[in-house]
């Protein structure tokens, strides 16, 4: 059952380590890339997901995971557009 319970505890450790921690930095940096799409300054001129984006740890995270350089390839910027659209509407509810 140790031997369980610590192969787990490693298998945990590994997949941790493999998710990129986000600074503030990093997501103030792309809420400001992401101001100048049409799209995102539609969710700022909403009161609701504005509070989302300024202080949601989920929504923040979403938004500091992206790479800004990859956003100007068009499947990279679609694939995150739909992750930051999905997870403010499932914060909103």
């Amino acid at each position: 059952m140790g031997a369980l319970l610590e192969l787990l505890g490693s298998i945990g450790t590994i997949l941790f380590s493999l998710t990129k921690d986000v600074t503030e930095e990093e997501i103030e940096k792309n809420i400001n890339f992401l101001k100048e799409y049409q799209w995102f300054q539609k969710y700022l001129d909403n009161d609701k997901f504005e509070n989302l984006i300024m202080n949601d740890k989920d929504v923040r995270f979403v938004i500091g995971k992206l790479n800004s350089e990859k956003m100007k390839k068009n499947a990279y910027y679609k694939k995150h557009q739909i992750k930051i659209q999905k997870v403010l509407l499932r914060k909103s509810n």
